[in-house]
């Protein structure tokens, strides 16, 4: 018996010790003949970020491993922006319109020779550097603008308007998915932070903004809209109602010819008591009054602590005294460091401008925050 049980165990003793050198001898050759088989199968950013991520295992001498090439590619910029300085010198950039910041465009049109290049430039440009040439500088003044040319005029118009100038990381939408809802930028340097204000100008018995912007932020939301029957009322502990608008005229009241009672945004910021409060957001739909009213606030310094504006613009004409009307006011909205964040082309109204050779509206949705009065993340 113990013979039998010590030939047992001098069997099995044997047989390990051959499976090991088996083992030993073809383990080479079975993990090179695997990785062939991985390579195949394998998407080609895997196999990058298997082998870049092997090479950074063997650095120990580093405290973190660094973000391979494959991880750059799939991961959001937000995280991106969590490796050293990406995040404040991305929020630099984007504080001046500068044409250094721009991709170059091997044919974007010498600003000398606009007009006599104009309808070469017409047929043979790209969407691309259309809307890049509204960003070539800021928004000239008055003097200047008064020497363009009626398409020049245009084609600086449109493509501005196509184009955002800042970013917002995280944009929440306030109300109706489509006409009713507008976006807020919820990035920290702009987001509506208790105590706050919001103004809401044109509510057409829609206040589903309102509503959604008191409840979510915890604001007083203040709507205003002379078209509907309403009077003055309390509609929830967040939002109040009145029967008044906004206009243009400084100083007293006016009254128009539909019998409305419109009031300077500074007069009604003196009668609800905000003279120096700031404004967290103002939301204006009021079928054109937005362009005499915004003359004012610029003229009287009332946006400068305002943190959001929110602004759906209409009559956008082609013609060259609007043109030129239109361009100074989003000058004077630059100047003062308005930026848009967000731009929405309303889907009503869609029509063709002779000097823009692709599809325009007559009303845009235009988000800007100002960039002047952000809270700082440092």
């Amino acid at each position: 018996m113990t013979g039998q049980r010590n030939y047992r165990v001098l069997t099995l003793a044997v047989a390990f010790i051959a499976g090991c050198v088996v083992v030993v001898l073809y383990l080479p050759a079975v993990r090179e003949k695997l990785t062939k088989v991985q390579e195949q199968i394998q998407p080609p950013i895997l196999q990058e970020q298997i082998s870049q991520s092997a090479q950074d295992q063997g650095d120990a001498s580093k405290d973190t491993l660094p973000l391979t090439k494959a991880q750059k590619q799939i991961q959001p910029p937000m995280i991106q922006s969590a490796q050293g300085d990406v995040y404040k010198a991305e929020q630099d950039a984007t504080r001046s319109r500068s044409p250094v910041t721009l991709p170059k465009v091997k044919d974007t049109l010498p600003v000398a020779n606009f007009d006599d290049n104009w309808k070469k430039w017409k047929e043979d440009i790209s969407l691309t550097n259309l809307r890049n040439y509204g960003l070539v500088e800021n928004i000239p003044g008055e003097a200047t603008l008064n020497t363009y040319s009626a398409e020049r005029l245009s084609a600086i118009y449109h493509s501005y308007l196509d184009n955002n100038d800042i970013i917002c990381h995280r944009k929440l939408r306030m109300g109706n998915v489509g006409d009713g809802g507008w976006e807020i930028c919820d990035d920290y340097e702009w987001r509506p932070v208790q105590p706050c204000i919001i103004y809401s100008f044109g509510i057409n018995n829609d206040f589903s903004f309102d509503d959604e912007s008191g409840a979510i932020y915890g604001c007083d939301v203040y709507a205003f809209d002379p078209s509907m029957k309403a009077k003055t009322y309390k509609r929830s502990d967040r939002v109040m109602f009145y029967s008044v608008g906004i206009g243009g005229k400084s100083g007293d009241p006016e009254t128009n010819k539909k019998g409305w009672v419109l009031h300077s945004f500074s007069n009604i910021r003196q009668m609800l008591n905000h003279t120096k409060k700031v404004i967290d957001v103002v939301k204006m739909d009021v079928e054109s009054a937005e362009w005499p009213s915004l003359a004012t606030m610029v003229k009287e310094q009332q946006l400068d602590n305002v943190r959001q504006l929110l602004v759906e613009f209409h009559e956008m004409s082609d013609a060259t005294s609007r043109l030129l009307a239109h361009l100074i006011l989003f000058h004077d909205l630059e100047r003062i460091g308005l930026r848009k964040f967000y731009v929405s082309k309303n889907v009503y109204g869609h029509r063709k401008a002779a000097a823009v050779p692709i599809l325009r509206t007559s009303s845009y949705e235009i988000h800007f925050v100002n960039d002047n009065f952000r809270r700082s993340p440092f």
